[in-house]
């Protein structure tokens, strides 16, 4: 039987390091571009056009500025090139109806993400962006 030779520590860890420099970007490339997409409808289902969506990084201690997009036609937002792990996002109509936050958490920024639920606008809402 053929024996092979001992491989020092130092060696080991320095494949294990490029074997992880190589896979961990190519797996990012592959899970998302940062997409984080949704819809808004009104209290009684309908999609709502031209509602103001707003996203707000959340990091350890503090709140970071919106990020603001408009529905479209279908009700439905797009937030690209996205780079958060934590994030609170919430929409408002310029009919004085409104959204509750809500707080989402992603496994690693730039993940595309869906709403799992649309955002339902409310008569006389308040929301803590206001």
């Amino acid at each position: 039987m053929r024996k092979f030779p001992k491989l020092s520590f130092n060696v080991v860890l320095l494949m294990i390091a490029i074997v992880i420099a190589i896979a961990l970007p190519t797996w990012k490339a592959i899970q998302g571009t940062g997409e984080i997409r949704g819809s808004v409808r009104s209290a009684d289902g309908n999609p709502v056009a031209g509602a103001e969506v707003r996203i707000r990084e959340k990091t350890l201690n503090l709140i970071k500025d919106a990020s603001v997009v408009r529905t479209e036609q279908d009700g439905s937002f797009r937030f690209t090139d996205m780079e958060m792990i934590e994030f609170i996002i919430n929409a408002t109509h310029f009919n004085g109806t409104g959204s509750e936050e809500r707080r989402y958490h992603l496994y690693f920024p730039g993940q595309d993400f869906e709403l799992p639920e649309p955002l339902i606008l409310e008569p006389n809402s308040l929301t803590e962006s206001e």
